[in-house]
């Protein structure tokens, strides 16, 4: 056999190696760190709640405060090169705002507990795109300034969906964007300082992007 030989049969065991390592396998755990941004729309339900003081019979609808930033923690298992299950963490700022309608100021965070999947609609492609599905707990910690600050908080059923898209740039590292719905629960209700019995309430939705770093382990 030919030295030239050699080097082409080497050169295709090594491109056939590399086509490889780019493809997901069942049994790939994988590690993401992500970036997450949160734009806030009024006049829907996407980042919006109702304050409602009923002793007043006052009720406006509010944000959650400024855009929303923070970060992700995702663990992933591949039971199919198509299908992949695991648990995430979220921790997300809203930023202090003028809230819509109270003319006060309101700002919240949040944190998510979820049960992760993933389907991949291409696979074998370089650029990977999926459907992201996620159900779980949302700890929610709004804080709406009456004077005093006055805390509501919730702790209740969250979930989110979107589609996503992700490419390897090798056997271990990918990168991966996505835009999802998430949809939050809430309600909570106190007597503030001046006495007045408020309510916060329904939910607190939004949509996200989130730009997010993978280890193959």
């Amino acid at each position: 056999m030919t030295l030239r030989k050699v080097c082409l049969m080497l050169l295709c065991v090594f491109l056939a190696a590399g086509a490889q390592a780019r493809e997901y396998r069942a049994g790939d755990v994988v590690v993401g760190l992500g970036a997450v941004f949160s734009p806030l729309g009024l006049g829907s339900d996407w980042g919006e709640v109702n304050v409602e003081d009923q002793t007043a019979n006052i009720s406006h609808d509010a944000k959650l405060g400024k855009p929303g930033s923070g970060g992700d923690l995702q663990v992933l298992y591949f039971i199919h090169p198509r299908v992949a299950a695991g648990v995430s963490f979220e921790d997300q700022y809203f930023g202090r705002d003028l809230a819509s309608g109270w003319y006060v100021n309101m700002k919240t965070r949040q944190r998510n507990y979820m049960a992760v999947g993933r389907v991949y609609l291409t696979p074998e492609s370089a650029y990977k795109f999926y459907i992201p599905l996620a159900a779980g707990v949302a700890d929610t910690d709004m804080t709406v300034d009456f004077g005093p600050k006055e805390h509501f908080r919730y702790t209740g059923f969250a979930y989110y969906a979107g589609l996503g898209v992700e490419r390897l740039l090798g056997e271990h590292w990918g990168l991966g964007f996505e835009i999802r719905y998430n949809g939050n629960k809430f309600h909570d209700s106190k007597n503030i300082t001046n006495g007045d019995h408020v309510v916060v309430y329904r939910k607190d939705n939004y949509i996200s992007a989130i730009l997010r770093a993978n280890y193959r382990i």
